[in-house]
């Protein structure tokens, strides 16, 4: 029988508590915020969930799109759709259709972060198509996807390209198949006191780490390195991009690591649950 750490413990009792009082104001793990009572705070908490996500990152701060293909040579003929212009054609079944799977009405859509929206509470959810029903049209329609896009990229792809493994075959996937590779793989539940943090983390980090947060289908590697960070130096990681060892870390497009916009909480819940999971996996490893 093995001991369970002194900080291990700390963190899962921290984690429980926030969660415990979190979901006494949702009914279920969400991001602070989901509490809102008037249409007004609804939207402002889906405004703070699409930066969050990162949705005017490619959509441009205005929602007018992005050629995809200028910033990322790989992916030429790529754009991020001027939504200011579509969303009003969506009703929001279709909407959330679209963001919890990755499925569009019309065409397959590519690099839409179906794979973490996916996993949004209904509260985060609501507020989050709330708040997009307000933005203005601006701009100019962007071009859609070029036939015979998803091959082209394949081929460009290096051998050792992403995902591979799990498919069998060089290939770029939509964001359908996305969604469905990190519900697969997403990081397992270690108990109702650190789930927000479960869920803070699959909405926010898988990203860079993967769906389990082990490394898989991402570049980033593992959070299991965790173990080695006191509390003060997450803190310094989430907020200031800053690893333990003074290494600035960026994300692969150049991003910094932006766990900075979590609220305090939020980043003491991703610590509790993190810690709880390189713990399980440290514990599996020395068996």
């Amino acid at each position: 029988m093995r001991i369970m750490t002194v900080p291990l413990l700390a963190a899962l009792l921290a984690g429980c508590s926030q969660a415990a009082e979190q979901g006494a104001t949702t009914g279920a793990p969400s991001f602070d915020g989901a509490d809102y009572a008037t249409e007004d705070a609804k939207v402002a908490h889906g405004e703070r969930i699409a930066d969050l996500l990162g949705c005017g990152s490619c959509h441009r701060e205005d929602y007018s799109g992005a050629d995809f293909g200028e910033l990322i040579p790989l992916i030429d003929g790529l754009w991020a759709t001027n939504i200011s212009r579509t969303l009003p054609n969506f009703s929001d079944e279709q909407l959330e259709t679209l963001l919890r799977e990755g499925v569009h009405p019309e065409r397959d859509i590519y690099l839409m972060p179906s794979r973490t929206s996916q996993f949004l509470s209904e509260a985060d959810m609501d507020a989050l198509i709330a708040y997009l029903r307000t933005i203005e049209p601006t701009g100019e329609p962007t071009p859609v996807p070029p036939e015979g896009f998803e091959d082209a990229v394949a081929e460009r792809l290096p051998d050792d390209a992403w995902r591979i493994e799990e498919y069998g075959r060089k290939f770029y996937p939509n964001a359908e198949e996305e969604a469905d590779f990190y519900a697969k793989y997403r990081a397992p539940s270690l108990g109702e006191n650190v789930e927000r943090g479960r869920y803070i983390a699959a909405a926010t980090c898988t990203s860079c780490h993967g769906p389990g947060l082990d490394g898989y289908g991402e570049a980033d590697g593992p959070v299991d390195g965790v173990l080695a960070y006191s509390d003060d130096e997450f803190e310094t990681l989430l907020v200031e991009s800053v690893a333990r060892d003074g290494r600035v870390l960026k994300a692969w497009w150049g991003a910094p690591h932006e766990g900075g916009k979590l609220t305090a909480n939020e980043r003491m819940d991703v610590l509790s649950y993190v810690r709880a999971l390189a713990g399980q996996r440290a514990e599996k490893s020395a068996d």
